[in-house]
């Protein structure tokens, strides 16, 4: 269950909740137009400020869930590959390559503008991938823009954003994570020699980006060593405390994703680990791993544990002088994050 926060640390984030208020939003994420301001209760576990994830439930049809563009796309690739009339693609690459003119023909189609060239242009993709004449590729033409209104039926979708409706084809059991499987070392292991560089590389990228932030080519030069190093010394770190090898990957792949958010993204404040707060968090959880990255719903529980883990890591490593506000913040999303993926996919 997750932990209230101190007063002081609510009081904090009720402070840069105000400030964030009078500053223009510029993180470039999937984002509806229009938010509703989120109902509070007694029992509410976001600090005073936040926003809701950008649909709150009542808009969204029953048996629906929302995605974002990016998202529906890659849903709409995957249910191509499982059809059992459409076997053939050989990997992602070339699923995609397909999926686009498809989903470009199934919106015109739905929309009554079909266009010969495109059809065409479709007919002949699909007869090279599944190995079909023209009159096949065209019965399974039609199967694919069956599909795709099946999956986002035209009548039920959202105007105006970046947000489709999809028809929620399996329900999934959305259970807290399992803290019987993380048990690490209590005690401070001494600093590696792969510590130590990804502490150095962490440092010199900090300092460059907030030297001078117009110098990107100077500063993404030093990114990509930093984060492959940053994979390798939290997953050694963490088999070291005791942590299984199988959890301690999946949980150095989140820590780079997030890692990823914060320098790759542009955000109001400079992104760096070092000042990050609870709007990161927030953007993180309830934009960026929903629209963004492609996971098992049942796997989003992990996000909460792996990062509280990583900042730990990055106290003990010397980066932090103390992760404890940062641990504070992630366990006030726990619980919320969890309801929100229940919403979603339950």
């Amino acid at each position: 269950m997750a932990k209230k926060k101190k007063k002081k640390t609510i009081a904090k984030c009720k402070a840069k909740a105000d400030q964030r208020k009078a500053r223009k939003k510029k993180l470039r994420l999937v984002k509806m137009k229009q938010q509703k301001q989120r109902p509070r209760s007694g029992n509410d576990h976001f600090p005073q400020g936040f926003d809701l994830p950008p649909l709150v439930p009542d808009e969204v049809p029953p048996g629906f869930r929302s995605v974002g563009m990016s998202e529906a796309l890659s849903e709409f690739v995957k249910a191509i590959i499982k059809h059992p009339e459409l076997q053939g693609v050989e990997s992602m690459e070339q699923a995609f390559k397909l999926a686009m003119p498809l989903w470009n023909h199934a919106i015109a189609t739905e929309r009554g503008q079909v266009n010969a060239a495109l059809k065409s242009e479709c007919c002949k993709a699909v007869m090279q991938a599944f190995k079909v004449n023209f009159q096949e590729a065209e019965l399974l033409l039609e199967k694919i823009v069956t599909l795709k209104q099946e999956m986002f039926p035209p009548d039920v979708q959202p105007q105006g954003g970046p947000v489709m409706f999809m028809r929620k084809g399996t329900r999934h059991v959305i259970e807290p994570f399992d803290y019987s499987r993380l048990v690490l070392d209590e005690k401070k292991l001494p600093l590696t020699e792969e510590d130590e560089r990804f502490v150095a590389l962490l440092t010199e990228l900090d300092e460059s980006k907030l030297a001078d932030s117009e110098d990107y080519d100077k500063w993404a030069r030093l990114y990509d060593p930093m984060e492959e190093q940053c994979a390798k010394s939290f997953r050694d770190w963490m088999e070291r405390k005791g942590v299984d090898q199988g959890l301690a990957a999946d949980f150095a792949f989140m820590a780079t994703f997030f890692t990823n958010f914060v320098y790759q993204y542009d955000h109001d404040d400079p992104g760096v680990l070092s000042n990050t707060d609870e709007f990161f968090f927030e953007d993180f959880f309830y934009d960026f791993v929903l629209r963004k990255i492609m996971m098992e719903p049942e796997e989003h529980v992990d996000w909460a544990p792996a990062l509280r883990i990583f900042f730990l890591y990055l106290e003990e490593v010397g980066y932090f002088p103390d992760a404890g506000t940062y641990v504070d913040t992630l366990n006030t999303f726990e619980e919320p994050f969890l309801q929100l993926l229940r919403r979603e996919f339950g």
